[in-house]
């Protein structure tokens, strides 16, 4: 696991800080070269160096019990045209991951942040520190949607009861009208084979894609003179005394 490994501390905040400490240099040394917007390069750095501090202030807190909030009168203000912000985060299912599916660089960092942030959740410790700070999951949830994995249990967001309308019958319910479900986008990591260790064994098609066509053949006249003779061999030497 994550937790013997020589490079991870045992601290909880820690290892948090560590596994995205190192997405954040990999996006930010090869956002140039991958050709990213740089306001994003840069947007993406504050968001994880948020989540990085806001994990450690909450788990340095004591620990909580779940809140029970009663119910408030919800009070809609009238809508008004909000300017849309210049630029913002992408959203989706693993859209870091998506950002740039042709670079190299990239998906490495995706994939090894992805296996570190799964061994991350399988560790008892953090699993207790999560029982007793619930507020973290509030963390944790965009950031696996941001590397393309689903929430685990513990983290999940609580379902809403259903409130039943107070102009119905209480003997008859009313069916709900199903609205339809968004097309669930597939797995982009599902296509190259994922180590343990967070490297990626590709394929030559993969790599032809990734990489492009192989250069052309370099031409005659280009390659360097390699005598076809032994040179030692034709050095004549002079008579001996």
């Amino acid at each position: 696991m994550i937790a013997n490994a020589p490079f991870m501390p045992a601290d909880p905040t820690e290892r948090f800080a560590v596994i995205f400490r190192a997405l954040q240099r990999s996006v930010a040394d090869n956002g140039y070269r991958l050709k990213i917007h740089g306001p994003l390069i840069v947007l993406i750095w504050n968001y994880l160096a948020r989540q990085i501090a806001r994990f450690a202030r909450i788990a340095s807190r004591p620990p909580q019990s779940p809140r029970t909030r009663a119910p408030r009168p919800v009070e809609r203000e009238p809508a008004t045209a909000k300017p849309k912000p210049p630029l913002t985060l992408p959203r989706g299912f693993a859209w870091l991951i998506r950002l740039l599916p042709n670079g190299p660089a990239t998906v490495v960092a995706g994939a090894a942040a992805r296996a570190d942030l799964q061994l991350f959740m399988e560790d008892p410790i953090v699993l207790e520190l999560l029982a007793t700070h619930p507020s973290l999951g509030r963390i944790l949830r965009p950031l696996h949607t941001m590397l393309g994995l689903r929430p685990p249990q513990i983290i999940k967001r609580p379902r809403k009861p259903r409130s039943e309308p107070t102009n119905a019958p209480t003997g008859a319910p009313t069916p709900r009208p199903k609205r339809p479900r968004p097309r669930r986008q597939p797995d982009f990591m599902a296509q190259y084979k994922v180590n343990p260790d967070g490297s990626i064994d590709f394929t030559p098609e993969q790599l032809r894609d990734i990489l492009g066509p192989p250069p052309p053949p370099v031409p005659p006249w280009h390659h360097p003179f390699v005598p076809s003779f032994d040179a030692k061999k034709m050095w004549r030497k002079g008579p001996r005394g």
